[in-house]
């Protein structure tokens, strides 16, 4: 996969980044710790090259507010896991029936479908209890897995997974597209940072301005997910583009077509930027962050974008 370009965003997680994969590499079990199986399969999994942009939220939202230590980082990992998960059932044949995730085969394909559907079934449950254990007060601790659990079940991920796969091959509204990009991806995106947030003790109004620009990243971030996957390259998507259409699957370009998408994707940019809750410095990761998502895209979507965020 093609390694973004250096950004306040870039150099802000570099530096976080060793917090976030040490907080990992101590919640996953050894590779050689029985069922040794299992274990090397999750770790295939959360050790495949993804992007971080999880765990980094956590940690942006957690610091952003005063927080101190690696709280942030145990929670970004705790919130990692749950995404691998995600990933993991998502490409089961059962569901999307993806071989290939960021350029490497998908866990069913390196080992088998039932130890995929364990090691995300695993994944869950160790990052729950990693939740529960972060060193925090208790009533911070239950405010945010109260948080994650809405952002991961029925109310979030897998309400969205399920709406998405009863519209495939389906005539759906942009209406009831939104609500599957929403649930699917924007729910753990936006709980992410806001969850940092509240592990450092956010007030009310922070927590409702980062829950803002939360929402509006997520939106952004699956709009260029479903681009690329029409208009992008093996090297940025880690996978054959074009495998939406093929399935049916509901996404910005087949419900709104190529102009449509390119209003929503322009309309959901400039959201982003509006609702950067942060000024100075903070403000210029956030800016980097939008970037970083952005910049994946060929300059025949993206130049425009990035030519408007520098006037």
């Amino acid at each position: 996969m093609t390694k973004a370009p250096e950004n306040a965003w870039t150099k802000w997680l570099d530096s976080e980044s060793p917090s976030i994969e040490r907080a990992l590499e101590e919640s996953l079990p050894a590779a050689r710790k029985r069922p040794e199986s299992i274990h090397r399969a999750m770790r295939y999994a959360v050790f495949s090259g993804g992007k971080r942009i999880r765990p980094g939220l956590s940690v942006l939202g957690y610091r952003s507010e005063g927080g101190k230590g690696d709280a942030g980082a145990q929670l970004g990992a705790a919130i990692e896991m749950l995404h691998t998960f995600s990933l993991i059932h998502d490409d089961l044949p059962c569901m999307d029936d993806d071989d290939l995730r960021r350029g490497r085969p998908t866990v069913h394909k390196e080992y088998d479908e039932a130890t995929a559907v364990l090691a995300g079934d695993a994944l869950q449950v160790l990052a729950f209890d990693r939740i529960g254990r972060l060193p925090a007060s208790a009533e911070r601790r239950l405010k945010v897995l109260t948080l994650i659990t809405e952002a991961v079940g029925t109310a979030g991920v897998i309400g969205g997974q399920v709406v998405d796969i009863e519209s495939e091959g389906q005539e759906i509204t942009p209406q009831r597209l939104r609500w599957i990009h929403r649930h699917k991806t924007g729910a753990l995106l936006r709980a992410s940072l806001v969850g940092g947030a509240v592990l450092a003790g956010a007030n009310a109004p922070r927590v409702e301005k980062l829950t803002e620009f939360g929402e509006a990243f997520g939106l952004l971030f699956q709009i260029v997910d479903d681009l690329l996957n029409e208009v992008g390259t093996f090297e940025a998507l880690g996978r054959e583009t074009g495998g939406d259409r093929e399935k049916g699957k509901a996404t910005y370009p087949s419900v709104l077509g190529e102009n449509g998408t390119r209003r929503a994707l322009q309309a959901a940019f400039r959201r982003c930027r509006e609702t950067v809750p942060a000024n100075g410095a903070r403000a210029e990761v956030y800016y980097g962050l939008i970037e970083t998502v952005v910049v994946r895209l060929p300059e025949v979507w993206s130049g425009s974008l990035l030519a408007e965020s520098v006037e």
